[in-house]
């Protein structure tokens, strides 16, 4: 977001005397006129051709109305003339790409589920991510030739993708094809299970040429990833100069992600306006024109797209260049807001359906932002600050940006990253340094592999200058502000904003109060009246009401939270969605806390934790290894002083599984959870019988103040079959309250404990697999527990929690609680009997009382 050829524009335009150029929304706003109908017209299918008609009425409407009333209205009938442009020309390109996703062949192929085999195209460049046991999965976006066009494709399937995949490379796939929502980029999803080459020996000229411009493209990204791998902190670098992530940790990436600095290894503006000023000056300094100049860069800014790829994030970047470019071709001076609005219109006609995507927007309003509030900002700092322009700008970019695209961020992360100023800022100089150095060494590798191993050391210093900034960053206090997620977030966000921005607009002058009250413009060496009274009542009143709210929400309403929560809760059930997360502790014992289960909402885990006071876990229990139950173990491993684990499936056997290995590198004493293992057990005793010592001689002093605990199942002797079934069933006392947990387990494996263990009783149950079908429906009554807690996410697509599963607890006469309806729930001992505390006063599903 904090681009050095955006920070130009900013700077380029505070440097005019003549002030900005006339005209200079017309384009803009027509712009954005036209992207908020596209959106429409895209969840809306069909809608393209009645927007095409209503346009064309409505152009014929108004050419009669400016015969009419002539040249009044000049500026006004641009606008509408450019607009109604802009609407016919999108609404043809959705009908005519719509016309070709619904091809006749590929619906019946989609609707039947059907193994079909067919010859795509790449269009980006393959990803791959580790699946929960080391697995790999790969992607990639294609597109399939059909009867009415191309047809838009995202292609799953399991291993590596080739090395030499590019885009424009051809290749054959088999597999099954799903069809998307209407709004999705692809079309259809396929589920690869064979590919293979698919280009002939004896193919054209022009698809070798592509094959073998590929074939360097693909050599130079690997060549620069492969040589990156070999030196400690040049990870960052392959993301800098050319978007490629794969070697960033996980960790590392988070810490990106919480310090908003994540834009510096995505290709944007940056990277484009870095090659493009590299090649002007360079040519200026060789004596070269202008236009020649212009002509370079623009040649060597279509080299750097084919080499990243012409992923969306790129386009966007590409475009924007290209247009300043053009504007200042014909010697004409470059204005910033008409080159944002051409660039809207240009990037939707070629993929209209980037009007829904999240990154369109944030590089929109971004940009935006910049372009409207760096230059004040910056100028506020140097005059009342007195902060030298060389961090006054950079300052006022961050800020801009962060301020511009904060309501938009909370539809995509909860809370507001305040630290996020301040990452950018200390990163700023760093970031072109290492892109600069990344794209020369790439291109001296297949020349001087020395030399390029020297611009790599040097590229891997500001690079761990970056990672440092944001591991730093993201562990300050405070460095992420509550504030409630999604849309009503957003719009309060985006109301104070636009409060105080009305309050400083009367200030100066930019805007009147009904009836005319206006503050008198600031100008050099004039008497400056003071503002009418009301005005003076006008700004403090909206100044303060938007500082007012913020600081409610911001400070007030979390500090309300952790006095509303109970502290002598003895059993907690964190709402992290579609996933388990039980803390268990005895009120008399408050330090010594049971984490079963994290879930795989890492924030939301956090968020918990913070919530309920909870520092230190000493006993982490994860039931079984699936990621709903494992996923956020990173977010809090540093906290665990000790874990019990599930033993290992048959389909593990053989492998180091990724808690085992996350637990292993932390170097927390781990052990394996089967029947008989209770409280006061060292490492080692159940873990032979079990198949696995995941750290051997590790100290495992499981036994904690207050609470008793002991694994029921699975037995050391049987090997599960799956995950599921390895569920570690754990009873646990805590004080005076009595707790099982079943992890999921399913119908067999109840009926194996009920048919084993005679006393069952408990006065908590945490149901099994989020109230699933798959239960036994008699162990309720077995247990007799008088809360049940089912940790669910809302509106899941499994059916969770089964109205069976329901309705046997209340037969039981057990109260059920879920965390879908509720929120996170504490149950705290009150008198002897648990009392209910509910994080949401919805109206949960309590069947009867017992």
């Amino acid at each position: 977001m904090t681009s050095p050829d955006l920070r130009t524009i900013a700077a380029g335009e505070s440097s005019t005397v003549d002030g900005p150029p006339p005209g200079r929304w017309r384009l803009l706003a027509p712009a954005l006129t036209s992207w908020g109908v596209c959106a429409w017209m895209i969840v809306t299918p069909g809608a393209a051709i009645w927007v095409i008609c209503v346009v064309a009425t409505a152009v014929t409407a108004l050419l009669v109305l400016a015969l009419w009333f002539g040249g009044r209205w000049r500026s006004t009938w641009v606008i509408v003339a450019i607009g109604c442009a802009l609407l016919v020309l999108l609404g043809g390109r959705v009908a005519a790409v719509e016309h070709g996703r619904y091809d006749p062949a590929f619906v019946r192929a989609a609707a039947a589920s059907e193994r079909i085999t067919l010859e795509v195209d790449l269009v980006s460049f393959p990803q791959s991510s580790a699946g929960e046991f080391g697995a790999q999965r790969s992607w990639v976006r294609a597109q399939a030739p059909g009867a009415r066009g191309s047809v838009p494709l995202l292609l799953f399937f399991d291993g590596t993708p080739e090395a030499n995949w590019a885009p424009g490379t051809r290749i054959r796939v088999t597999g099954v094809l799903t069809r998307t929502p209407s709004g999705d980029t692809a079309a259809y999803t396929m589920r690869v299970t064979e590919f293979a080459m698919a280009l002939a020996a004896g193919a054209g000229p022009q698809e070798r040429w592509a094959l073998r411009i590929g074939e360097v493209t693909v050599g130079l990204r690997n060549g620069l990833s492969t040589a990156a791998a070999q030196i400690d902190g040049a990870e960052l670098v392959p993301g800098f100069a050319v978007g490629d992530t794969s070697l960033v940790s996980d960790d590392l990436d988070a810490a990106m992600l919480e310090s908003s600095l994540t834009h510096l290894t995505a290709v944007s503006g940056a990277n484009c306006a870095l090659v493009t000023g590299a090649i002007m000056w360079l040519l200026a300094r060789m004596g070269a024109g202008r236009r020649v100049r212009i002509a370079a860069a623009a040649g060597a800014l279509a080299g750097f797209v084919t080499i990243v790829g012409p992923d969306s994030s790129v386009q966007r970047a590409a475009v924007m260049a290209t247009v300043l470019l053009v504007s200042g071709f014909g010697g004409k001076r470059a204005s910033s807001l008409p080159a944002l609005g051409a660039a809207i219109a240009v990037l939707l006609l070629i993929d209209p359906w980037q009007a829904l995507q999240a990154g369109f927007a944030l590089s929109v309003v971004a940009t935006g932002g910049i372009l409207l509030l760096a230059t004040p900002i910056a100028l506020w700092l140097r005059r009342r600050v007195r902060l030298p322009q060389l961090l006054a700008l950079p300052i006022g970019v961050a800020l801009a940006a962060q301020v511009a695209c904060g309501p938009f961020l909370l539809l995509l992360q909860p809370g507001i990253p305040a630290v996020g100023v301040l990452a950018n800022v200390l990163a700023a100089p760093a970031a072109p340094l290492g892109t600069g150095l990344g794209l020369v060494a790439m291109l001296l590798l297949p020349l001087s592999p020395p030399l390029a191993h020297a611009a790599l050391l040097c590229a891997s210093v500001p690079a761990r200058w970056v990672a440092a900034t944001a591991e730093v960053a993201s562990e300050l206090p405070l460095a992420r502000w509550f504030w409630p997620e999604g849309w009503a977030g957003a719009l309060l966000l985006a109301g104070c904003q636009l409060a105080l921005l009305a309050a400083w607009a009367l200030h100066r002058g930019y805007l009147a109060l009904p009836g005319g009250v206006r503050a008198p413009r600031r100008r050099p060496w004039a008497n400056i009246e003071p503002p009418a009274h009301s005005l003076r009542i006008a700004i403090w009143v909206i100044a303060s009401a938007s500082l007012g709210i913020f600081v409610a929400v911001t400070v007030i309403t979390p500090t309300s939270e952790r006095f509303d929560t109970p502290a002598n809760w003895a059993v907690v059930a964190c709402d992290v969605g579609q996933g388990d997360a039980v803390l268990v502790r005895d009120p008399s014992a408050p330090e010594e806390v049971m984490l079963v289960d994290t879930g795989d909402d890492e924030e939301r885990l956090e968020a918990c934790l913070d919530r309920f006071g909870v520092d230190r876990i000493a006993l982490l229990v994860l039931s079984h290894d699936d990621r709903d139950h494992v996923g956020a173990l990173p977010a809090i491993i540093a906290r665990v002083e000790a874990a019990l684990i599930s033993p290992a499936s048959l389909e593990q056997r053989g492998e180091e599984r990724d808690v085992v290995r996350q637990l292993r590198v932390a170097r927390v004493p781990t052990t394996t959870g089967v029947a008989g293992l209770a409280a006061g057990g060292r490492a080692g005793e159940a873990d032979a019988a079990a198949g696995q010592i995941p750290d051997p001689g590790a100290e495992f002093e499981p036994a904690l103040a207050g609470l008793r605990w002991e694994v029921l199942a699975p037995r050391a002797e049987v090997t599960p079959a799956d995950t599921n079934s390895a569920s570690v069933v754990l009873m646990v006392d805590a004080g005076d309250t009595r707790l099982l947990f079943l992890g999921d387990t399913g119908l067999e494996e109840q009926q194996e404990i009920l048919s084993r263990i005679d006393q069952l009783e408990a006065d908590v149950i945490k149901v099994s697999h989020h109230g699933s079908r798959d239960q036994d429906q008699g162990l309720p009554a077995r247990v007799g527990a008088a809360w049940a807690l089912v940790s669910v996410g809302a509106d899941n697509g499994y059916g969770h929690p089964s109205g069976d599963t329901l309705a046997a607890l209340a037969r039981a006469g057990t109260r059920t609680l879920r965390t879908d309806t509720s929120g996170s729930i504490a149950l705290s001992l009150d008198g002897g009997s648990l009392r209910p505390w509910v994080e949401r006063q919805a109206a949960p599903d309590v069947g009867a009382h017992p």
